[in-house]
């Protein structure tokens, strides 16, 4: 049996010839061109504003008296830090060249840097050595300035490997999250120390004074030992991310140390800055603001480490996984719900202790305070409970992220308005402020960024999600072919990497298949057979009616 919709012609060998393309080392794999532009241009843009930014209290462009020398170390250093970012796309490092090594040219990248990350360690090592030194004398510590965080940003940016198939299917990336976390656990290490000198300075005196015990030392302890707990425990929530292996962990600290590195400047540039923070966002290494240097330094530093490769591996899954970006949005939800609910019980608690001093206070503005403290971590708990649960609709919990969002800016705008003030003017000192009591400062800021990425990442997942699919699978238009001419079908295109024949099956318009029938001529009718009539008396009962009677 045979059917001509089954018979496929020959098959026959017709010589093509590929497009010159550019020749790549075999040492060197699969390159994807986006994400690695993108990581090595951020690079560069961090870089550079670094230098524009101040680093510390006393050195940076605009702080007075700052070291010229510096200055020029840190240009060479720059420049050492963006030929890295810059050596896979240009020069005889690139990844497009014919004998090109992608092992060379990461650790290229990583010699030119290492120069970047000792000036940063150099300037870490004075900071902690002032803040020892000086401890309980008043004397504000140099700090870590914004030029600092988006600077060791940028470095670890461009000292990591180009993403290629080579990198990772070698796990070349494993060494540099193993740093990660090793940055992790000395955050939280150093915090620990941080906060234990904060507690012996500040209680010191009462144990070097004669003078009798009283109300206002009792105060004392306690707001140091609340201010230092929140200030811990906020640091731990963290940095704890650092050392996950989780892909929404890494999300997370993505999220963090880009909010901690935008804040930092943000209160650095903004007028408003002295009003947000005692030290401008610079120097925090007081009890009362202790998420210092050892937090934002290794939440921005950490951020650079798994940032690329982490958004590299999630943006190409499609449709997006709303795992990892929920579970992301729910570790930086804890923290948000922690820093308001604590900053809510300290106000609290200042004013009861200013109560029971017989201190100026007003109710109204503590309350307000308060209020939105409370509120904003209510929020923040609740949306938790509903990505946990997943009992709300996606565009539900959008809503609620957008009213975190309002509220937190809506916070730190009340504490920064309503905070008790001294009567007498700011100083003068870049780091200078009237406030009385430093509850609101930079990680206020740093929360608003972080409900701002938690929104974003709820419209990624929920409402823009169905949108970002069909416009994903919306195929794009083919040009129709060009009809070739007699030159083209004639003449060989030269090419210095001809491909070798390609078998080409031609291309048959499929047939419908047919209904047979049989023509009327070829039908026969058979003639009825005849049928033969007997006369049987029948034997049958008779139905027997009687006469009508008369």
């Amino acid at each position: 049996m045979s059917d001509q919709r089954y018979d496929a012609s020959a098959t026959v060998g017709v010589p093509t010839t590929a497009a010159p393309v550019a020749a790549r080392s075999a040492r060197v794999g699969f390159v994807p061109v986006r994400a690695n532009t993108v990581r090595d241009g951020l690079a560069v843009v961090l870089l550079v504003v670094a230098m524009l930014l101040p680093w510390n209290l006393v050195f940076g462009l605009g702080v007075p008296g700052s070291d010229a020398g510096l200055f020029a170390v840190l240009a060479v250093v720059t420049l050492l830090a963006v030929a890295a970012a810059l050596a896979p796309h240009l020069g005889p490092l690139r990844l497009s060249a014919p004998q090109a090594d992608i092992r060379r040219t990461s650790r290229s990248r990583l010699l030119l840097t290492l120069a970047y990350l000792v000036v940063v360690l150099g300037f870490l090592g004075y900071h902690l050595v002032h803040t020892i030194g000086n401890g309980g004398t008043g004397a504000v510590p140099p700090g870590a300035g914004p030029g600092m965080l988006l600077g060791v940003a940028g470095a670890l940016l461009a000292g990591q490997p180009p993403i290629t198939s080579i990198t990772i299917e070698d796990n070349g990336f494993r060494r540099w999250y193993t740093a990660g976390r090793i940055v992790g656990a000395v955050s939280i290490a150093l915090a620990t120390l941080s906060v234990a000198f904060n507690l012996y300075w500040r209680l010191r005196y009462l144990f070097v004074t004669p003078a009798g015990f009283g109300g206002h030392d009792i105060a004392v302890i306690v707001t140091t030992l609340l201010y230092g707990a929140e200030a811990m425990i906020a640091l731990v929530i963290g940095s704890r991310w650092l050392i996950e292996k989780t892909g929404a962990a890494r999300l997370a600290t993505t999220a963090l140390g880009a909010s901690g590195a935008v804040a930092s400047a943000l209160v650095w540039i903004a007028g408003i800055g002295r009003d947000v923070d005692a030290f401008h966002g610079i120097a925090e290494n007081t009890s009362t603001a202790a998420v210092g240097y050892e937090g934002y330094l290794a939440w921005a530093a950490a951020a650079a480490i798994v940032a690329p490769t982490t958004l590299y591996a999630v943006f190409l899954i499609k449709p997006p996984t709303i795992g990892a970006y929920r579970g992301a949005a729910q570790k930086c939800l804890t923290l948000i719900a922690f820093w308001a609910l604590a900053s809510a019980g300290l106000r609290v608690v200042d004013y009861v202790i200013a109560l029971s001093l017989d201190l100026p206070r007003a109710l109204y503005d503590s309350a307000a305070m308060t209020v939105f403290s409370l509120i904003t971590g209510v929020i923040a708990l609740g949306l938790h409970r509903q990505l946990a649960k997943g009992v709300s609709s996606a565009t539900v919990a959008a809503a609620f992220s957008a009213v975190l969002f309002v509220f937190a800016v809506a916070d730190v705008a009340i504490g920064v308005a309503l905070a008790p003030r001294y009567a007498t003017p700011a100083p003068d000192a870049i780091y200078g402020n009237n406030l009385a009591q430093q509850i609101t400062s930079t990680f206020d800021v740093v929360v608003c960024a972080l409900s701002l990425t938690v929104l974003a990442a709820l419209l990624f997942t929920g409402p823009l999600a169905g949108y970002l699919n069909r416009r994903a699978a919306k195929p794009a238009p083919v040009p129709p072919a060009p009809a070739p001419t007699a030159s083209a079908v004639t003449a060989p295109v030269p090419s210095s990497d001809p491909a070798p024949p390609t078998i080409v099956r031609q291309p048959r318009p499929p047939s419908p298949p047919r209904i047979a029938r049989l023509k009327d001529d070829s039908t026969t009718v058979l003639p009825a057979p005849a049928t033969t009539e007997l006369q049987v008396p029948t034997t049958a009962l008779r139905i027997q009616r009687q006469p009508p009677k008369t």
